[in-house]
C-alpha cells in the first residue's frame, strides 16, 4: 500500500468518526427547522470521507496497473 493510499484511507476513517460524533451534537438553533442547511450541517462531513475514499480506490487501482505493467515487462 502506497503513502497516498495510506494517508487517503486514514483521513476518510477520520472524517467517519468527525460525522458520527457530529450527528450525536445537537443541531445549531440558527439552521433548526432549514432541511437542506442541516442536510448540509450533518452530512459534509460523510461526503468529504466518500470522496477520500474514491481517492484511495483511485489510487489503489492506479498502483495494480502500473505494478501489471512492470509484470509484463
Amino acid at each position: 500500500m502506497s503513502r497516498s493510499e495510506k494517508l487517503s484511507l486514514f483521513i476518510a476513517i477520520g472524517f467517519l468518526i468527525i460525522w458520527i460524533l457530529d450527528l450525536n451534537s445537537p443541531t445549531p438553533k440558527e439552521i433548526q427547522g432549514m432541511f437542506w442547511q442541516e442536510i448540509g450541517y450533518h452530512y459534509s462531513w460523510l461526503m468529504f470521507a466518500v470522496g477520500c475514499l474514491f481517492y484511495y480506490q483511485f489510487a489503489r487501482n492506479e498502483r495494480i496497473s502500473k505494478e501489471d505493467k512492470n509484470k509484463k515487462n
